[in-house]
């Protein structure tokens, strides 16, 4: 149900709008999808996350919410480029540059410490951490190639904050420090490219607790 319902969202969903801070259509654009995997999520798996907190990312993947990423993901037909031993997603490649030489020139240094994982991968990462730790094998948004685990981000850094206040910016979000759904630990270091649009709304979605976080750093380590 939730493969065919995914297909039927990437047929239809042609969608397009000008992004705008917090304005009203950016806030209900696919409202009526999220609203059906909001009633999914709740009759499947029990699983109580409002359509408030549910977005589509820029190759129309859920956003906020768990999800088999892997029916949905070829990686042989996607466009990515080598980091190293990591790879990401050709877009996501270029904002992450952007991202680490603007974050560089305030003296803050960020590197990947992991980023796409295969199944397989997840399956033993899944196997030595538990649910508590690791997502279950399809679920994790590592399979996206879009997604990094950034090196000594912790959520006491100073990286973290410079994070939250400008990686909006750069199309990438925390999506699994902010997240209704609490079977998972709050990751400060995973950040996943969502596309600009979608990173817009999920700051304006989790505003109020994004803004809290950044008075905590802000009190530590001042502005930045």
């Amino acid at each position: 149900m939730q493969k065919l319902f995914c297909i039927v969202f990437l047929l239809l969903s042609n969608i397009t709008l000008a992004q705008d801070d917090c304005s009203a259509s950016l806030q209900k654009k696919y409202w009526r999808y999220r609203i059906n995997m909001s009633t999914f999520l709740a009759q499947e798996s029990g699983i109580d996350i409002h359509p408030d907190k549910i977005f589509y990312d820029f190759m129309n993947m859920p956003i906020g919410v768990p999800f088999n990423y892997i029916d949905f993901i070829d990686i042989s037909n996607q466009k990515y480029v080598n980091i190293g031993s990591d790879k990401l997603l050709y877009p996501a490649y270029i904002e992450y540059k952007k991202m680490k030489a603007d974050a560089s020139k305030k003296g803050v240094n960020i590197n990947i410490r992991s980023s796409y994982r295969s199944k397989r991968t997840q399956e033993i990462v899944f196997r030595k951490h538990g649910p508590k730790v690791a997502e279950i094998p399809g679920y994790s948004e590592h399979h996206l190639l879009t997604t990094i685990d950034i090196r000594y981000a912790g959520e006491n850094t100073k990286l973290f904050l410079w994070l939250l206040k400008y990686g909006f910016d750069y199309g990438w979000v925390p999506t699994y420090y902010f997240r209704i759904e609490k079977n998972i630990r709050k990751e400060a270091w995973h950040w996943r490219f969502v596309g600009i649009e979608a990173a817009k709304w999920f700051e304006c979605a989790w505003k109020d607790d994004i803004n809290q976080e950044i008075r905590r750093l802000s009190y530590q380590f001042g502005s930045i």
